[in-house]
């Protein structure tokens, strides 16, 4: 590891990401955490923008544009946390950092990767005088939800004036100081849709005089489930699931109306394209035969797959083994699950790393986006000097050629 990484505060990652934990918000309503970022931020003396790209964003710069440094603004790199917690009860009894908002939780480490970040603005800005580029932080709201936070900023132009730009993603699957990545696909394009069926309620002696709405919808259910099994190629990666089916009201009729939502994940682009326009076929074909009127509305546009660029990979590889040595840094599977990242990659090269936490000791091994979720704090100081280390080794690489 390289020598020039100043001492990182561990206990103050830990203060910052538990209190991150305890007060988490949601979307873009994101007061208190913005106030936290912005509060350390000021403490440490780096010089940020507040909701210059959307609202509870922060940006945070080293080595801002200045007649003073002109050398050090021809190459800008992008570092990017996301802030925004899950409307999820947090079980975790015996955690005294445990959420104090009902409802909503820290599910996906995005409390620990807010602190983190703080944790690389606060080195690199103690050892900016030897950073010979531009380094912008991005503290990001909204990447769990919609309208997505990673492209609300890119359309207020927070892209414009990065080269690069790198994420980290913890997880509670590889043992905790692991970091994993890939030179190609790491997420899915993905997207949620919403089915409405209607039909016409009669009482449950005379189901012949009425059009069930609920056996449309199972008809539909099991009709995507022959569709993953029979046409989806067995090399190719789609996942559309059926996560919730709401019909009827009572035990004595019929349902007039049925609602299913889901939402369709894929590693190819072009795999979404076929699996949108089956499920609408498959919809149509289905409502005709049981005469139900229907529906389907998107959340909007599929979220892109996220893509690493290859040549920023092998660089950030390398930086990775200094710090956690070569048996730790591993190749990170695609995953079904979506990331927002990609729209920041859609303007520029990008690569999202992965930093395990898993530790069952410390009962850190239950999955992302559940109750019992909570990660090794330890892992915390790990990912601030990977982001560190990054920059040092890579900031004399300049824009590309």
């Amino acid at each position: 590891m390289d020598s020039r990484i100043p001492p990182i505060d561990q206990a103050e990652l830990v203060r910052i990401r538990r209190e991150l934990h305890m007060y988490p918000e949601l979307g873009w309503d994101l007061p208190m955490t913005s106030a936290l970022v912005r509060r350390e931020l000021d403490k440490i003396g780096i010089p940020y923008e507040a909701d210059k790209y959307g609202e509870n964003t922060v940006v945070a710069t080293v080595n801002p544009v200045s007649s003073e440094t002109p050398e050090k603004t021809g190459f800008t790199l992008g570092l990017r946390a996301d802030m925004d917690a899950l409307p999820i009860t947090e079980n975790n009894q015996d955690k005294p950092y445990r959420s104090r908002h009902e409802g909503i939780m820290h599910a996906c480490g995005h409390d620990a990767h807010t602190a983190m970040m703080l944790g690389t603005a606060k080195a690199l800005w103690a050892i900016r005088d030897q950073i010979t580029c531009r380094v912008r932080l991005l503290f990001q709201p909204c990447e769990e939800g919609r309208p997505s936070g990673a492209r609300i900023m890119c359309e207020h132009g927070v892209m414009d004036d990065i080269d690069e730009i790198v994420m980290c993603h913890v997880n509670c699957v590889d043992p905790t100081h692991v970091i994993s990545s890939n030179p190609s696909v790491t997420n899915a394009t993905s997207v949620a849709w919403t089915v409405k069926l209607g039909g016409r309620s009669v009482h449950v002696a005379s189901p012949h005089m009425g059009i069930d709405a609920l056996a449309a919808g199972v008809k539909i259910y099991n009709g995507i489930q022959t569709i993953l099994g029979r046409e989806v190629d067995p090399f190719d990666t789609c996942v559309m699931a059926v996560c919730c089916m709401n019909a009827g009201t009572t035990v004595a009729a019929n349902a007039d109306e049925c609602v299913m939502r889901g939402s369709i994940r894929c590693i190819r682009d072009e795999t979404m394209v076929w699996a949108r326009a089956r499920l609408e076929k498959l919809v149509r074909l289905t409502a005709e035969e049981c005469g139900v009127t229907w529906s389907l509305s998107w959340s909007g546009d599929p979220l892109p797959s996220a893509h690493n660029d290859p040549v920023l990979y092998e660089a950030f590889a390398a930086s990775a083994r200094k710090v956690v040595g070569e048996e730790r840094v591993i190749l990170l599977p695609p995953s079904p699950g979506g990331e927002d990242f990609a729209y920041y990659e859609q303007k520029k090269p990008g690569l999202l790393f992965g930093l395990g936490m898993r530790n069952e000791a410390k009962g850190a091994c239950h999955p992302a986006h559940t109750k019992d979720w909570d990660i090794d704090e330890d892992g915390l100081e790990t990912g601030v000097k990977v982001f560190v280390q990054f920059v040092l080794d890579y900031m004399d690489r300049g824009r590309r050629k």
